[in-house]
């Protein structure tokens, strides 16, 4: 699914080039526009989840790691704008990439090479299958936004409903390539990968395999009123008890809260991160046995040692520091670099 970083990927403009006479765009005029990424409101609500405990409630102190544990770090970053209009619909163009940056000699390098993605988003019932059938002979990938609709009512849809699913299918995109790196990373090395993000949707990691996943954004917050009350009052250094996400207990991730750097101006989620894992098969029996839950408890305190110990260098000027590691910090810009801002 995934193309390697080319010259010979279709660009925006060459895209543009193809559709110029369809949509009679002014020279230019897309370069100008904001990235749907920074236009497009995310209407997703605040939510408390219930899950399931594996450890007794209450804050742990831990102990900064004295020796890096992590090897590399991997993020994924889009870019998605408008070409312009066709029968009302709006023709996006977005790119996709993915990378890992692995330490070597106290600096970071690109592990084996980056994923990029370009992609048209189009509605092909309001473009037509001639102008379909042109693109796609041109070698450039197409998605169908209408594809994603369920509603039976495509064409009355409003264009930044349109704008929004398109959106969610980059996302969506995104997302795979940095599955798909993960797997590979875990295929091949024995080595700890930083995610950023969580891995709940990755299936491809094994219970065994060297990663895990840091999500800086709470959206939602897992456990009942006391529990989430425990998780904001935690202190820098701290982390709360281990508990399972996912509908269905055999696909459940491991999960915990930790107290990244000491909150500021009153707000509780300063500072704060969510740690993902794969649990072993054990953990999710109904009779856990206690060795089995003690092992588990003390890998942990090891990965939120290690994960401690990557709060320097600080990610300024990004405002996201004071839950953003600096690798992943340097994905990010590396490729931003790449695609383009």
């Amino acid at each position: 699914m995934f193309s390697l970083v080319s010259s010979s990927r279709p660009s925006a403009q060459a895209t543009l080039r193809i559709l110029r006479p369809l949509l009679r765009s002014a020279p230019g005029a897309w370069e100008s526009s904001e990235p749907l990424e920074r236009v497009v409101a995310r209407a997703e609500s605040p939510a408390v989840a219930p899950c399931t405990l594996l450890e007794v409630a209450g804050a742990r102190p831990i102990v900064e790691a004295d020796t890096p544990t992590v090897s590399a770090f991997l993020d994924g970053v889009q870019r998605s704008r408008v070409l312009g209009h066709h029968d009302g619909t709006p023709l996006v163009y977005a790119t996709v990439a993915a990378a890992i940056r692995e330490r070597v000699d106290r600096s970071l390098h690109t592990w084996r090479e980056p994923v990029v993605r370009p992609l048209l988003l189009v509605s092909q019932r309001a473009l037509g299958a001639v102008w379909w059938h042109q693109l796609a002979d041109a070698g450039i990938p197409l998605a169908d936004i209408d594809a994603s609709d369920d509603t039976g009512e495509a064409s009355d849809i409003h264009p930044h409903a349109y704008r929004a699913r398109a959106l969610a299918q980059v996302s969506l995109e995104r997302e795979q390539l940095e599955r798909q790196l993960a797997a590979r990373w875990c295929s091949e090395e024995a080595r700890w990968l930083w995610i950023d993000g969580g891995i709940s949707g990755n299936i491809a990691l094994e219970v065994h395999a060297r990663a895990f996943g840091v999500v800086k954004s709470h959206n939602t917050l897992y456990g009942d009123a006391d529990s989430v009350r425990r998780v904001l009052a935690l202190r820098e250094g701290e982390r709360s008890a281990a508990f399972l996400v996912g509908h269905r207990l055999r696909r459940a991730v491991a999960s915990w809260y930790l107290r990244w750097r000491a909150p500021m101006a009153g707000d509780p989620l300063f500072g704060l991160v969510r740690v993902e894992v794969v649990p072993p098969p054990a953990v999710l029996d109904a009779d856990v046995p206690a060795t089995v839950l003690d092992e588990f408890s003390w890998h942990c305190d090891r990965l939120s040692a290690a994960i401690l110990l990557e709060r320097h260098p600080v990610s300024l000027p990004d405002t996201r520091w004071h839950t953003l590691a600096y690798g992943v910090y340097a994905v990010e810009s590396y490729l931003k670099a790449l695609i383009g801002s």
